[in-house]
C-alpha cells in the first residue's frame, strides 16, 4: 500500500527548494543534487510530486513573484512602479522569486509546457495590475494603459536582469528612474525631474528642460 502524501512536507520542500533553483538555475536540474541539497532523496522526491516534470511544475508555481502584495500598499502608480523596482532588485525575500522569473522567461524562448506557461501567466501578473492602476491613476483608456504598462513591466524586468549580470546598481537605478518617470507621466503633463523610488532625485540626472 503506497504511502499517504505529507502535504506540510511537501510544501517545506518547495519552499527550500526556492534558494537552491536561484542559485544552481533550471535549465540542468537533476534530482539527485537537489534531494541532497533538501536533505532527502530523489526517490522521495518523486513520492512527493509524481515526476521531475511535475516537480518543476509545483516550484514554478511556489517561486511565482507574489505581485499581490505590492498592491496592498497606498500610492499612486508611481510608487507602485517604485515598489515593483524595489522588489525586482532589493534583495528582499522576493530575489530568488525574481531570479527563477527571469530564468524561466529565457527558457520560454526555446522550450514549451510548464516553462511558456509559467512565463505567460507571470506576464499578466505583473501587467495587470499597473494596467489598472494607470487608469485610476492617470484616466487611460484600458488600451493604452495596458501599452504603458507592459512597456514599463517589461523595461524593469530587463534592467533587472542587466542589474543582476553586470552588478551596476547605480546605472539601472538611473535607467529605472527615467523609465518610471516616462511610463507614468500623465498625458499631456510637462517632463518632470525624474524621482527614485524613495521619492527623491535621482543623482546625476538633471532635470530634464523640454
Amino acid at each position: 500500500m503506497p504511502r499517504p502524501l505529507d502535504v506540510r512536507r511537501r510544501e517545506e520542500l518547495l519552499a527550500r527548494a526556492l534558494p537552491y533553483l536561484s542559485e544552481h538555475g533550471l535549465a540542468g536540474l537533476s534530482l539527485r543534487p537537489l534531494a541532497a541539497a533538501l536533505g532527502t532523496s530523489d526517490r522521495m522526491l518523486l513520492h512527493h510530486f509524481g515526476d521531475k516534470e511535475s516537480l518543476v511544475g509545483r516550484l514554478l508555481e511556489w517561486s511565482r513573484p507574489d505581485v499581490a502584495a505590492l498592491t496592498r500598499e497606498e500610492g499612486d502608480v508611481a510608487s507602485l512602479a517604485g515598489r515593483l523596482w524595489d522588489d525586482l532588485t532589493g534583495g528582499g525575500p522576493q530575489q530568488p522569486r525574481v531570479r527563477v522569473l527571469l530564468e524561466v522567461m529565457a527558457l520560454a524562448l526555446t522550450r514549451t509546457g510548464s516553462y511558456r506557461q509559467y512565463a505567460v501567466a507571470a506576464v499578466h501578473d505583473w501587467v495587470t495590475p499597473v494596467a489598472e492602476a494607470l487608469v485610476r491613476d492617470l484616466g487611460e483608456d484600458a488600451a493604452s494603459a495596458e501599452a504603458r504598462a507592459t512597456l514599463l513591466v517589461s523595461g524593469l524586468r530587463g534592467l533587472a536582469l542587466d542589474r543582476f549580470v553586470t552588478g551596476d546598481g547605480v546605472r539601472t537605478d538611473r535607467a529605472a528612474a527615467l523609465l518610471i518617470a516616462a511610463a507614468t507621466r500623465p498625458p499631456g503633463a510637462p517632463h518632470d525631474e525624474p524621482r527614485s523610488s524613495s521619492g527623491g532625485p535621482v543623482e546625476g540626472l538633471a532635470p530634464d528642460r523640454r
